[in-house]
């Protein structure tokens, strides 16, 4: 089974490939494709490959008909869609390109995908659902999907519903919290060892007081890679780590490993925190598959430390300080900040 994942330069997509290889399917590296065979990129695909800034594929750029000539040249047999923009604070600095490549992209990929009867893995967001409601339990996939998404939530709500409605065969995996190191511009934990190891303060739009539940990327990976394998089409999946803690103690563990007090470097934002407690099942997923994590946090949070103490030109923190720059306020994103 051929691989193509989209977004591969991403945190979640540069992670992928070990989980497919590991599954014994063939990961296609769309980056090495249009470096080392320019030549049949222009002749078969129709024209010069459109790519971003760290040399991926751009999926709205680049035509549905070039993504057709694309699949078929490369025997493509499963398309991971995870080519996103993501997160709240990063899609609102450029809503323009975040609405391109999380609808059109999705749109067009789905479009060419389908036209060769190629079925589309869709990397989804827990953002989708009314979060609220479900404080005091699990969010399953039955849940209410929420009514006032910030724009983040909207794009990928919509993605969604491009992915089911266009593709005959369709898989949607939804992560709560991955997190992981080198490569992960998002996360708490990714945030707050590189601020403490680099002396840097950060806005932190979390409620330390609330319950969230992180889950090491490479157990998500794997979670796509079985899902995938297993051929689990026309369904969609929550996954998470299930063991979930309040915010502040899984600080106190980054603290242990650290050596620092590393709620010193962190500026709370707790009114942006509309999620509140973040509790999702993957019970659906783990009996369809048989799937487990298998890394701890703490076993988690330590990987982390040595991949950012050992990264180069890594920094968690560009898109915030993009923000500063550009004297932009990101708490008027977020919905009900008072």
């Amino acid at each position: 089974m051929r691989v193509f994942v989209t977004g591969e330069k991403g945190f979640i997509g540069s992670n992928l490939p070990k989980a497919i290889k590991k599954q014994r399917m063939v990961w296609v590296s769309g980056d090495e494709l249009i470096n080392k065979e320019v030549s049949k990129v222009i002749d078969h695909f129709g024209g010069a490959a459109h790519t971003k800034k760290k040399g991926e594929l751009c999926v709205h750029r680049n035509t549905q008909i070039f993504w057709e000539n694309f699949f078929e040249h490369n025997k493509i047999d499963v398309v991971i869609h995870n080519a996103a923009v993501v997160g709240t604070d990063v899609v609102a600095l450029d809503s323009k390109e975040s609405t391109l490549t999380n609808i059109q992209g999705t749109y067009q990929i789905c479009r060419a995908a389908q036209k060769l009867k190629i079925p589309v893995c869709f990397i989804g967001t827990t953002v989708i659902y009314d979060t609220p409601k479900y404080q005091e339990v699990a969010i399953t996939e039955y849940s209410d999907l929420t009514q006032t998404p910030t724009l983040y939530g909207a794009l990928k709500r919509t993605g969604e519903d491009i992915v089911r409605s266009v593709c005959d065969n369709w898989l949607i995996m939804r992560p709560l919290f991955a997190y992981g190191g080198e490569g992960d511009m998002n996360s708490l934990i990714a945030k707050s060892i590189y601020a403490t190891l680099n002396d840097k303060t950060v806005d932190m739009f979390l409620d330390p007081g609330k319950i969230k539940d992180y889950m090491h990327v490479d157990d998500f990976c794997d979670a796509i890679a079985i899902a995938i394998k297993k051929r689990l089409w026309n369904n969609d999946f929550n996954v998470s780590a299930q063991v979930p803690l309040v915010t502040g103690e899984i600080v106190q563990m980054i603290c242990d490993k650290v050596g620092r007090n590393v709620a010193d470097v962190i500026n709370w934002k707790p009114q942006t925190d509309y999620l509140g407690n973040h509790i999702l099942s993957s019970k659906k997923f783990r009996e369809a598959s048989g799937w487990f994590p298998r890394i701890s946090l703490e076993e988690g949070i330590d990987r982390s430390y040595e991949s950012i103490l050992k990264a180069e030109g890594y920094n968690p923190l560009e898109y915030l300080e993009k923000a500063y720059e550009s004297d932009l306020d990101l708490t008027q994103f977020y919905p009900d900040y008072k």
